[in-house]
């Protein structure tokens, strides 16, 4: 069986994906990604940069034997990045590349705004509430958002590392590689970025539209886990979903 290896969001935790275990039983081995300082690591000190990040998970990963009948990677938000600078870092550590990259409301690397942002606590705080996504208890709490400052001023930091200079090796050369990039019709995070991702690979490139915003995952998680258990079944027996490429570059 196929494995699914999932990364988080900004601010997030591998928790966020453990709701799909059971809609995507029999289709795919799910295994999301802990990151340093949150969840089951929050002992371990927060990253902050991103080339130490993905060199870390990707190390970590590497220790093992790659998953026998191959891998997808998915990212939602931050993930995405993450999950595209693993497709390139698993492969120079001796896995095979994978299958296909899944993306989820992620601008293209190529298509990103590169600003430094503003990560007071005010500004991260107008920033969850802006997004969505964030229990409502949270903003109530101080004790809560005591918690969940430090991860999102962290992940922040993480994204505007790679703003900053974007690593060479990853500029350097194209993917090859089946990309299925996921976006909410409201999300801020549009059509022109989203379909930026053709630039990144040499290999197809398909849009899914879902009513919602930057976090419709939740919104129309059955939906969304529909349109990857085909994507997913596709690749498990090594074809690609057929793509329709007009349907791909236009906005719902």
């Amino acid at each position: 069986m196929i494995t699914l290896f999932c990364l988080p969001c900004a601010g997030g935790s591998a928790s966020m994906y453990f709701p799909w275990q059971a809609a995507l039983q029999g289709v795919a081995r799910l295994q999301a990604i802990e990151l340093p300082g949150r969840g089951r690591r929050v002992r371990e000190a927060l990253l902050q940069d991103y080339g130490v990040l993905v060199n870390r998970l990707a190390d970590e990963l590497a220790g093992a034997a790659a998953p026998s009948s191959g891998y997808v990677l998915f990212g939602h938000s931050m993930g995405g990045l993450l999950a595209q600078g693993l497709a390139r870092a698993l492969p120079q550590r001796g896995w095979p590349a994978p299958r296909a990259l899944m993306i989820s409301a992620c601008a293209a690397p190529l298509a990103r705004e590169w600003i430094a942002p503003d990560d007071s606590d005010a500004a991260l705080i107008a920033a969850m509430r802006r997004q969505g996504g964030t229990r409502d208890e949270v903003f109530d709490c101080p004790e809560l958002l005591e918690l969940a400052l430090p991860v999102l001023r962290a992940d922040y930091r993480v994204c505007a590392s790679f703003q900053a200079q974007r690593p060479a090796g990853e500029m350097a050369a194209l993917l090859d590689l089946p990309v299925h990039v996921y976006g909410g019709v409201s999300d801020p995070v549009g059509a022109a970025p989203l379909q930026a991702w053709q630039r990144e690979t040499h290999g197809p490139v398909t849009l899914d539209w879902f009513d919602g915003g930057h976090f419709y995952l939740q919104a129309r998680q059955d939906e969304l886990l529909a349109r990857l258990r085909r994507h997913l079944q596709a690749h498990a027996n090594n074809s690609t979903p057929d793509a329709d490429h007009a349907a791909a570059l236009a906005h719902a």
